[in-house]
Formats: structure tokens, sequence, C-alpha cells
């Protein structure tokens, strides 16, 4: 099959990977692994499924659902049956979730449950009648329903009966600039629109980023996202992370992922400021619980003494015993990189996830462009937030050098355009994309002013 479009070549990519293990999920407290080979058969049959239900190229599918190995493969499958993939955070209100799914024009919906739908149907019940509606968990209830499970199932009838090459037509002909991915703001706000990428870029996004990076060819990397998919950054990273052949570890919910990562046994997680801060606060109390043996040799006369404290009074075999070690465990033993969106950190905890040999990486983006920067694991500085990838640009707005300024972007990877109507941030007539973010450069590196670390 020729490599003309987008899905086409990631499906290639995929197959090329074979018995490598691609998805780890938890069953019963033991860790599951599907191999790329077998889970990109059970892919292929819910697109087979879903194009057998009138799934038509170019359609939008809306994704309101949390974290799961279906909410991944309904995305994949979404695109090899030519459709765009419109993430949402589900837990946004209801009315910012509206915003987005009318503002992108979504066919299809996935939410978790039939509880979830009839949420976000609201008091009165009406939405457009020709939505679509899929359910991750649960059965369909009604003709405009269906469950991953029974769509499956669906598909693999239509793989025995021979209808495999319907999809692979419909795989090869799709148009390579075809609208692939609507991306808005986490929080949708009045002048909020979804800003459409193609696929042709949305696969040179995704090759700069896994360049960016660093992810080792000869080691095991397995990521897992506290964050929702809904925020693209988070989506990002994992979609490249699967690009290049690695494993994702994926759980239904932040804490049931929380509950398993000496199981799941992640070597890279990715994040937002709020789980650091979370951390922290636990680290600290570990601290403030710590031998009184230990707190003798602290002395620092405070009640509650902070960990950077702490490292500057006890030797390094102690905090290795009681800080270090335990950090490491929590995290399955194997965690070499937790990936911070902006770069944020609370006050104090470099010193502590670098002595737990753990590498604070941050990265940035906005919806317009996706990720823009991404921190490698070989060149990075505290608080940034990276450099940017292959085939983006940057520029401080009215800045001198050495001054702040509106970081502006531009490159091969932005978007096109707004899905519907003008958006929020402004293209000058030179293609530079206004961010709306303060921001100074050193040698490369981003770092935002507008933080509350």
């Amino acid at each position: 099959m020729a490599m003309r479009n987008f899905p086409t070549k990631l499906w290639k990519r995929f197959q090329d990977y074979k018995e490598a293990p691609a998805v780890y999920t938890v069953d019963d407290g033991q860790r599951e692994v599907l191999s790329y080979w077998a889970w990109t058969r059970r892919i292929q049959n819910l697109a087979m499924a879903m194009m057998d239900r009138g799934f038509k190229t170019g359609m939008r599918m809306g994704f309101v659902a949390p974290n799961s190995r279906d909410w991944l493969d309904l995305a994949i499958a979404t695109w090899l049956v030519g459709g765009c993939v419109v993430p949402l955070v589900p837990d946004s209100p209801r009315k910012e979730t509206l915003r987005g799914l009318g503002r992108s024009g979504c066919d299809w919906i996935v939410v978790a449950d039939a509880n979830a739908r009839t949420r976000l149907r609201g008091p009165g019940g009406k939405m457009p009648p020709h939505l679509q509606w899929i359910y991750v968990d649960g059965e369909p209830t009604s003709e405009d329903t269906h469950g991953v499970g029974e769509l499956e199932k669906s598909g693999r009838g239509l793989v025995r009966r021979g209808h495999t090459k319907k999809l692979a037509k419909r795989i090869y002909e799709l148009d390579a600039d075809a609208p692939t991915l609507i991306l808005f703001d986490s929080e949708i706000s009045e002048d909020s629109q979804g800003a459409f990428f193609t696929g042709t870029t949305v696969d040179l996004q995704l090759e700069a980023i896994v360049a960016q990076m660093g992810l080792p060819d000869d080691a095991e990397v397995v990521l897992a996202t506290v964050q929702s998919f809904g925020r693209f950054s988070s989506l990002l990273l994992a979609l490249a992370t699967l690009y290049a052949g690695h494993a994702v570890a994926l759980a239904p919910t932040r804490q049931r992922l929380d509950d398993h990562f000496e199981t799941l046994l992640p070597t890279h997680l990715v994040c937002g400021a709020d789980y650091l801060k979370e951390l922290a606060d636990r680290w600290q109390q570990r601290l403030d619980d710590a031998p009184d043996f230990l707190k003798k040799i602290v002395d620092t006369g405070e009640e509650s003494p902070s960990w950077t404290r702490v490292l500057g009074s006890v030797g390094e075999k102690a905090a290795r015993k009681f800080l270090y070690d335990p950090i490491r465990r929590e995290f399955g033993g194997k965690l070499e990189a937790i990936h911070v969106f902006e770069g944020r950190c609370p006050v104090g905890l470099h010193p502590v996830l670098d002595g737990a040999d753990i590498a604070l990486l941050g990265h940035f983006g906005v919806p317009e462009a996706g990720i823009t920067h991404v921190e490698h694991p070989e060149a990075r500085r505290p608080d940034s937030a990276g450099r940017p990838i292959e085939g983006v640009a940057t520029k401080l707005d009215g800045a001198k050098m050495g001054e702040e300024g509106e970081l502006c972007v531009r490159g091969e990877t932005i978007f096109e355009e707004y899905w519907a109507g003008q958006g929020p941030r402004d293209v000058d007539d030179e293609g530079w994309l206004h961010t709306g973010r303060q921001a100074r450069l050193e040698s490369g590196f981003l770092f935002l002013e507008d933080l509350e670390c």
C-alpha cells in the first residue's frame, strides 16, 4: 500500500513493530500486555464496524471520555476510516463541552457510558438527531448508540466475511491533506474555536516530537499520563511514543493509574503542575512523619522542615534511604522522566527528583500549533519548557535581546485555520502565530513568565 496519507503511514509503522509491546493495562492486579500486532487487529475491527454503521469520510468524532485503551483504539480507527479526531476534557462544564462539539461539527461522540450521555444532553434531553454515540462502558441503549465491545464483535464478523478490502480501499483513497485533528484549549471559552490540522501536519509534528523527546531505540519505554487526552499535549506525547514503536500504559482513572504504577512500571510520566504539587505535598508529609533520629540530624528548629533544608543537612545515604528510594518505588522503580506542561515545578522539587534519578522535562504548545517545545533529557534547564521542535521557529514580539515579550511561533507544523470562524489567536502577514504568552529565551530554551510555581 503506497504511503500516500497519514493513516497509511501510521498503519505501516505499527505493522513494522509487530510483536513489540504497544499497550499496557491492569486487570485484576496483573499487567496485561498487548503487542502492536494484537492491538492493531482490534483497531481494524473497530474501523470495520464504524464504516459499516455509516461513519463516512470527513466526519468528526468527539471524544468526551476518560483515558483508556478504548479511547486510543477509537481515535486511530477514526483516522483509518477518514475521520477527524476532536479531543475534549471529559470533566469540563457541560456548556464548554457542548461548545467544543458544536463548533467542530461532531457527528459521533465517545462518552464513558449512558449516564455520561444523559448528563451531556442536559435537562431538556435534546441534541441534533443525527448524532451517533459510542459508550466505552456498557451496552447500547438505542439505535443511535454503540458499545465498544459490540462494535469490536461486529467488526470481527466483517473481517471473517472478507470485508477488509473495503477498509483498505477507504484508507488508500483518503486525501493526505484532509482535516485529521481539531484542537481546543482545555477550557473552552466563548471566543474559542477549534484549530484543525491535516494528516500531513500531524505526521510532521509526531516525527518532530519523537526526535526531541530523545526516546532510546534500544531500551524499553513505557509512557503513562495522569492528564486527560482531552489536553492536547498529553495526547500528542502518547501518540509520539507509539509512533516511535514504544508502549503506553493506560488505566480508566487517574487514581487507578496512580495505584498501579508498581504493576505498569512506567519509564515516562506526563502530568501537569497540579500533579507535581500533589507529589510535593505528599513527600513533605513523609518528612513530617520521618523517624525522630532523622529530625534530630536535621535540627532546623522548624516544626515542618522543607526537603531542601533536609537535603542540605543529611548525608546522601540517609536521603536516599528515606526519600529518594521510596519515591522511585512509588512509581514502580523504573521511572526515568516526568514530562510537565509548561515546565512548571514547585519550588525545591528539582533536587528531589534529581536525587531520585528522575529527569523533570518541560514542554509547551497551544492548540493552534500543537506541541512547539520539548525539553530533551540531555539538554535541560530548571523550569524551562524546552527548545523548539524541528520545523518550528520562535521569536519574542517587540523584545530586545535578553528581554521578555510575547511568544510567537511559525513553521510547517502549525494549524491550517480555525474550523469555524475567527479564533482567539492571530497569525500575522509573515506567518507568525501570536500565542498571547509572555516569555523569555535563553540559548533557545523557553521560559514562560506568567507562571505561578
